[in-house]
């Protein structure tokens, strides 16, 4: 069962489906006993109140009153008059044969009278003993319409006494009662409909497990292939409920994982080319060493060794450091106010002893932004970096406050970036295959996205502009 119940869509619908019905099934047994019973039993209490009260007010006791019997509630109804005479002796009355003396002590033997109206007969009884029982439960000599219900050896009966006049003489009852016998037809129907509505519900779960399955099976499917890097074909299930978003949402992530994977490929093959050729070079310089065949001096071939392996380490510390940045920065709350323009000057002054040639041209107003200043540095010196590789004579620095945003404009005089890169170029593990727009880019655009600020690349007529909004 544990099985069948965590591995079949089909059971588990089903019993889903039966617990359902049994709630409903015990649902209504229970109004059943608890209401419908009962108001069964005032309903028919009152019909025969209605039927006794006529055969008072017509005052013909010879025979039933007509139409009273077709009535449902009163089927099996009967009257009868009874009288107590003198030494406690119990007269039944035959309404077309006069009255019949009963033997009251006679009768105690064989029916004892009600105590506490808790009236325990022998087996074994007749009507008479009916009859005898229920006038047990009456003492008084002028009773008008007084109710009962009460069992008798496992019957209930309803019953009705009122005090008429009927002889001359002594004081005489009517009594009208009913065998009230439970009728448990309509428990025993919901029953009978609840069981075919489980057998029925079997074969409507293993059509909706099919129908919800087809498309899961085909989902799993898909899953796997998308597992396998199988990019070829999306699924396709034509339906707008949550299966149908579900495969619409995994064609998403199959394009998304497609191109993550083409991009991861073509920063390997890139990354690999940037790291290989720094090795070659250390490595025939150093051989040429070893063999005494450099061209120039040894001091010049042991420095082009230091620069190369200068820019393998920068190569290396990129990669480490944007494979760690969302660690970092997820679990780094230090965030302090920033003198943006004077941590921009800061910058400026380290990169102008790099290349003295260029002219900078610098017009910054004083702006505030918060957020740790070593990232906030490593994502300006990135594009002053990356500007400074491709400026011929001139870079600019613009730095204003827009709205809540401090904006600062990075321009440098060099050749303009081609269309279609220039909005992938800040892509993660993007490059292209001159191998331009390397790391430094990427971890720029992850710095200032994490602080909510903004950053593009735009054309100029003479130039590209790189520019970055903080949140203030």
């Amino acid at each position: 069962m544990k099985h069948l119940k965590y591995k079949s869509l089909t059971m588990r619908i089903w019993m889903t489906f039966n617990v359902v019905i049994l709630i409903i099934i015990c649902s209504l047994s229970l109004i059943y006993m608890m209401v419908y019973r009962k108001i069964s039993e005032k309903s028919k209490i009152h019909d025969l109140t209605v039927s006794h009260e006529q055969l008072i007010k017509n005052n013909n006791y010879n025979e039933p009153i007509v139409g009273f019997d077709k009535i449902s509630n009163l089927k099996g109804s009967k009257f009868f008059i009874y009288t107590i005479g003198t030494n406690n002796k119990i007269q039944m009355v035959d309404a077309n044969n006069g009255m019949q003396a009963v033997d009251q002590n006679k009768m105690q033997k064989m029916f004892p009278p009600p105590q506490n109206n808790n009236v325990h007969i022998p087996p074994g009884f007749n009507e008479e003993a009916v009859k005898m029982w229920m006038a047990g439960f009456v003492n008084d000599n002028n009773v008008s319409d007084k109710h009962f219900s009460k069992s008798y050896q496992g019957n209930k009966y309803l019953f009705v006494v009122s005090s008429i006049k009927y002889g001359d003489s002594g004081n005489y009852y009517l009594v009208s009662y009913l065998p009230n016998i439970e009728d448990n037809n309509l428990l025993y129907m919901v029953i009978g409909i609840g069981l075919l509505f489980i057998v029925i519900g079997f074969f409507a779960a293993k059509i909706v497990a099919n129908y919800i399955s087809k498309p899961l099976k085909k989902l799993e499917e898909y899953t796997l292939k998308i597992a396998h890097k199988d990019w070829k074909e999306p699924i396709i299930i034509n339906s707008e409920d949550e299966i149908g978003r579900l495969a619409k949402s995994m064609n998403h992530m199959k394009n998304e994982l497609k191109r993550a994977d083409e991009e991861e490929k073509m920063f390997l093959q890139s990354i690999s080319h940037d790291l290989k050729t720094p090795v070659m070079v250390i490595m025939s310089h150093a051989a040429a060493i070893i063999d005494g065949v450099y061209i120039d001096s040894v001091e010049k071939t042991a420095q082009i060794i230091r620069d190369e392996a200068i820019n393998l380490e920068k190569k290396i510390k990129q990669m480490l450091y944007l494979n760690t940045l969302d660690y970092v920065l997820e679990n780094n709350e230090q965030n302090e106010d920033i003198e943006l323009h004077e941590l921009v000057l800061h910058i400026i002054n380290r990169f102008e002893v790099v290349n003295s040639k260029i002219q900078w041209d610098l017009n910054m107003n004083k702006v505030m932004i918060k957020g740790n200043s070593d990232k906030i540095q490593v994502a300006i010196e990135n594009i002053v970096d990356n500007g400074l590789r491709y400026a011929k004579e001139r870079m600019a620095v613009s730095l204003k406050k827009e709205d809540s945003f401090a904006v600062l404009e990075i321009y440098n005089d060099g050749p303009n970036i081609p269309k279609q890169h220039i909005d992938h170029i800040f892509d993660n593990l993007y490059k292209d295959k001159t191998g331009n727009f390397g790391l430094g880019l990427a971890i720029t655009k992850k710095i200032i996205n994490f602080y909510k600020g903004e950053i593009k690349a735009v054309n100029k007529e003479n130039g590209v502009s790189f520019v970055i909004k903080f949140k203030c």
